[in-house]
């Protein structure tokens, strides 16, 4: 049996749902599990209950945005925490404790170090030439630190070895389509939607955009599941998008099987758990043509891929008439997620770039979580 820390201050979204897939199957597993985190203004209320019993969780406050003494006082406390507990294995998740971890590798070489991105902050366009400039000076300072990155799409792990280090195994995203709900579709209405934050990077003025072009009541409507920045929300209302606000995962993959065209509107990604689990759902995509979106969506075969809105509202207009061109893109969607990002998958990549077993066979059972 080994012992796993898992480190994120991103604790939401895909992220949380990547980090609570990996340490319940961990837990299942036999191995020891630690999740070391942060909370978040999107962190979910009932984030407690999406961790499987036995994993023990440890909040150690981080923060988002750069700012030296509270980060030197994470780093203190993060290295205390994993001195005190001396896991095996160290997977640091996202930017922050990305940058926190692979600062304390230098000095604390007693586990296996990992960091998996989820999204590389220098190719976040919207933040400016400059910012992004500055994001990949930190991370080309950073990438010489002893720890292995864990690229979650085939795009993100060729940017690490063209920028940053060929020290990278590629690890997908996945999903377990047996908690996914089909999509059904509607009878004389298409029903456009997204799941996830509203936030800058995932571009609600682009999607409200579409909307009122395409818009019409009790036709083609469109919908946000969820909610999150006020300006990107007055956007949305603006074109007559319906927002849910929060919910919960559970009710966000029901709401998603009520929608018969999913869109990713995206100005970047790793690789998004979301137009995954709407291709498990079996809904056809169209997604911004950017790293991760363009890793799932094979265009003309299971989705379409957009550069414009222009190009979101032609294929929008033609899928939203053709119900068997809706049928058949889902069902492709589908078929290519079973076979490419089930659990099962991702799990046995995971353990394989860990250098450890899957299961501890040989450990007694009654061993588990000691």
């Amino acid at each position: 049996m080994s012992h796993i820390a898992h480190v994120v201050e991103s604790f939401g979204a895909g992220t949380l749902s990547m980090v609570t897939a990996m340490a319940n199957r961990q837990i299942a597993d036999r191995h020891r599990v630690t999740v070391i985190h942060s909370l978040r203004e999107e962190t979910p209320a009932n984030w407690r209950e999406l961790f499987a019993d036995g994993i023990e969780l440890i909040q150690l406050p981080m923060t988002r945005a750069i700012s030296p003494l509270a980060d030197f006082r994470a780093g203190r406390m993060l290295h205390d925490t994993l001195k005190s507990l001396k896991p095996d294995v160290v997977h640091l998740h996202s930017s922050k404790a990305g940058a926190l971890g692979r600062i304390l590798s230098w000095v604390y070489r007693g586990p296996k170090w990992f960091f998996s991105p989820h999204g590389l902050s220098f190719l976040q366009r919207a933040e400016g030439r400059l910012k992004n400039t500055i994001f990949l000076m930190i991370e080309k300072l950073l990438a010489g630190s002893p720890v292995t990155f864990i690229a979650c799409s085939p795009g993100e792990a060729k940017e690490i070895r063209t920028h940053l280090s060929g020290n990278v195994r590629e690890v997908h995203n996945a999903v377990d389509l047996a908690a996914i709900t089909p999509a059904k579709g509607n009878n004389g209405l298409v029903r456009v939607g997204t799941v996830g934050r509203v936030t800058l990077a995932r571009n609600p003025e682009l999607f409200a955009e579409i909307a009122a072009a395409l818009g019409k009541p009790g036709e083609i409507e469109f919908v946000w599941i969820g909610g999150g920045d006020e300006s990107g929300e007055t956007a949305l209302r603006a074109a007559n998008v319906a927002i849910t606000g929060w919910v919960d995962r559970k009710s966000a993959l029901a709401r998603m099987a009520e929608l018969d065209i999913y869109i990713q509107t995206s100005r970047w990604e790793g690789m998004p758990v979301a137009v995954l689990e709407a291709m498990g759902a079996g809904l056809p995509v169209i997604a911004t043509n950017v790293i991760g979106n363009r890793d799932l969506v094979q265009d003309g075969d299971n989705g379409y891929l957009a550069n414009s809105a222009t190009d979101f509202t032609a294929r929008l207009a033609l899928l939203a008439q053709d119900k068997h061109a809706r049928v058949a893109l889902g069902g492709r969607a589908r078929q290519f997620v079973q076979e490419n990002y089930s659990l099962e998958v991702m799990m046995t990549a995971l353990y394989a770039a860990y250098g450890i077993a899957p299961a501890a066979e040989t450990e007694n059972p009654s061993t588990y979580g000691a």
